[in-house]
């Protein structure tokens, strides 16, 4: 059994995709969590009874690959899998057939009054990922923190299953909790074939990654809030529009990345000395971080994309009225989710007063430190 938690990206929406730029995200204490059960057999069930789905098939004693049809909805589970497998069937330690179950916190997702299922922005493909890799390499008995080896597999099977995008910061928090975060070298997987063989998922384990990871969490002294607008954002899509403009204007968007970057070094620069006790940095803080904020807004306006709506640039001006210090659409923004920091208990108090008579789903979650258990 293994879980691994949720996500908020405070900064770094974007401007991540590119080295080395840096992202603060803060993990939550909501979590994915995957069982699993080997078999006296090469039989695989899949099972995620959120989706109401499963899958049957067979498992290749020899080599780990499977042989099962899934929904595109499991393909990222079976992908996960089926990484771990031949990993574990490269070190030498002969696969079984499994079953595997995951389980959502509830936070993940959520019911609107259409009876429709929405997405709330926490990661849950990161967790899975995360989550159902460290589970089978559990069963199997695999140091999973050797050559930081749980998060290579999980960054590789994500990164397959979801055609290569993204800068896997949503991987490396699920994996190590709150941290800063300088994406590793795309072509590190790009490299990858797509018939790649075990030995080759291998060596890429044992090979020296170029990411960064810091470790840092939310100082004392802020509090965190989170709310849904019952939309959701396709994250793979936005990327999509941004590259586009990036290929479209190449000097446009360096420039424009490269200030966003600069503001939320700025930004986290006063975060470490708050974290230390420093209370001449807040207004330094919140400057940094209101402005990469709508530098990030302009960004998907120059893309064509909803990274932060009008309606939602009033409704964040507002929420900084009603309690909230700072606020955005976390991420890769649209109408996911959006997330304040507050001050004190009245201006929490406040906020969530105000979201609600906006009609926000708000979320209870915490900001925790630890990423996969």
């Amino acid at each position: 059994m293994a879980k691994a938690p949720g996500k908020i990206l405070w900064l770094g929406g974007y401007s991540v995709l590119e080295r080395p730029n840096v992202s603060f995200t803060t993990t939550v204490d909501a979590y994915v969590d995957a069982k699993v059960e080997t078999r006296n057999s090469n039989e695989i069930i899949l099972n995620a009874p959120q989706l109401n789905q499963n899958a049957r098939g067979v498992v290749d004693m020899k080599t780990g690959k499977l042989d099962i049809e899934t929904s595109k909805d499991m393909h990222l589970l079976k992908t996960s899998v089926e990484v771990a497998l031949q990993y574990v069937a490269e070190l030498g330690i002969k696969p079984s057939g499994l079953t595997i179950t995951t389980n959502n916190d509830p936070a993940f997702s959520y019911s609107i009054s259409t009876g429709k299922v929405v997405k709330s922005g926490l990661g849950s493909s990161a967790a899975v990922t995360v989550a159902s890799i460290a589970a089978v390499l559990n069963a199997f008995e695999v140091d999973s923190k050797e050559n930081d080896v749980l998060h290579k597999l999980s960054q590789t099977a994500h990164s397959v299953a979801t055609g290569k995008v993204g800068s896997g910061f949503d991987i490396a928090s699920a994996t190590f909790g709150s941290i800063f975060y300088t994406r590793y070298s795309p072509e590190i997987i790009n490299a990858l074939p797509s018939n790649y063989t075990n030995s080759q998922l291998a060596e890429l384990m044992k090979k020296q990654w170029d990411y960064k990871i810091e470790k840092f969490s939310i100082p004392d002294g802020f509090q965190l809030l989170l709310a849904t607008f019952g939309d959701s954002m396709i994250t793979t899509s936005a990327v999509g529009s941004v590259s586009s403009f990036k290929k479209k204007d190449p000097d446009t968007y360096d420039a424009l990345i490269r200030v966003i970057n600069e503001q939320n070094v700025l930004a986290i620069n006063a975060l470490k000395k708050i974290s230390r006790g420093s209370e001449d940095h807040f207004d330094s803080f919140k400057l940094a971080f209101d402005t990469g904020r709508l530098l990030t807004k302009k960004l998907g306006e120059l893309s064509n994309v909803a990274i932060e709506p009008d309606d939602c640039t009033f409704l964040i001006e507002e929420s900084e009225r009603h309690g909230a210090y700072v606020s955005k659409l976390p991420g890769a923004g649209g109408k996911d989710a959006i997330a304040a920091l507050a001050l004190n208990d009245g201006d929490s108090k406040s906020l969530r007063k105000f979201w609600k008579n906006k009609g926000l789903n708000i979320l209870e979650v915490k900001p925790c430190k630890r990423g996969a258990q």
